[in-house]
């Protein structure tokens, strides 16, 4: 593979080790961890060639390196569930309370059955395109993946729709200390033609869980990437806000790739320097091979 886990995680490391490109990159949570004088030290003890992390301006945490790339990202900041719900718009508070009216249960996953396992990885699976592109996780679930993430604790909130016996949505969210983040958000293609509001309500027990927890900083993902998602997180309250994704150059390798601009992870590649590429895809995907997408990595 051209990406892959370099080495062992080191206990307790807060930093995940990633290779790509022949070189060697140490990677906090993006919008989850805080970059302080020790973080540098812990990437050379897990022998990375580059420290990437983004800053947290909403927390008073601005950092800019001289390697740097500025990117909108999606965020929602509340007091608490109530405030946040008081201030969307009627429609998106109706949305939300129709699923409900129309039988659509929400469940707190604590621990996946075999066969819950297997109605998330086809609701994966139900198309490999969404919104007129190829979409990541057609391809990056499987049922051991599936069980394995899919949980309750004290780091993650994982919950799933239910409509006539069968599970029509997801969201997981990983959060620590006031931050959380979307890592999934997904409802059944087939049930939105049937029922209005699967992600809204999901995304509702979600804020109202992380409320419970002290969250008050919601990140989900990149702006200006899919229209509708777009549509989507401004509607529940999400604004734009530009943070500095930075990159320390720790080796002579990476000093030297630098030189050349290599110094990225593949994902920020594609949301950079290589950010037309997909747009430019999309009118031609459904006629691209969908291996040769993945090869390629069209759906940043």
């Amino acid at each position: 593979m051209l990406m892959e886990s370099f080495s062992q995680q080191k206990h307790n490391s807060s930093l995940r080790p990633i290779k790509f490109a022949n070189l060697r990159f140490a990677r906090g949570d993006d919008f989850l961890f805080r970059f302080d004088k020790d973080s540098i030290d812990e990437a050379r003890s897990l022998e990375a060639d580059v420290l990437v992390f983004c800053d947290r301006p909403w927390l008073g945490e601005s950092v800019q390196f001289p390697l740097t790339d500025r990117i909108e990202i999606a965020l929602l900041s509340f007091n608490d569930f109530d405030q946040w719900f008081a201030g969307l718009k009627k429609d998106t508070r109706n949305e939300i309370r129709k699923g409900s009216k129309r039988g659509v249960e929400t469940k707190v996953i604590q621990e996946l059955s075999v066969s819950e396992a297997r109605e998330i990885v086809s609701l994966f699976r139900e198309s490999p395109f969404r919104e007129g592109r190829y979409f990541e996780g057609y391809h990056h679930w499987t049922l051991d993946r599936v069980m394995e993430s899919f949980k309750t604790n004290e780091e993650f909130i994982s919950i799933v729709s239910v409509y006539e016996g069968r599970i029509v949505g997801i969201a997981r969210t990983k959060f620590k200390g006031p931050v959380g983040v979307v890592n999934n958000l997904l409802s059944s293609l087939d049930a939105r033609r049937k029922v209005i509001g699967i992600s809204n309500s999901l995304l509702a027990t979600q804020i109202e869980m992380l409320s419970d927890r002290g969250v008050s900083h919601l990140a989900y993902g990149k702006m200006g990437v899919l229209g509708g998602l777009d549509h989507f997180r401004v509607s529940n309250g999400f604004t734009s806000v530009p943070v500095n994704y930075n990159y320390v150059l720790l080796t002579r390798k990476a000093k030297v790739f630098a030189k050349f601009k290599i110094y990225q992870p593949r994902d920020l590649i594609f949301s950079t320097k290589l950010r037309f590429v997909v747009p430019l895809s999309i009118p031609l995907q459904k006629h691209i091979p969908i291996r040769l997408i993945q090869k390629l990595h069209l759906y940043a």
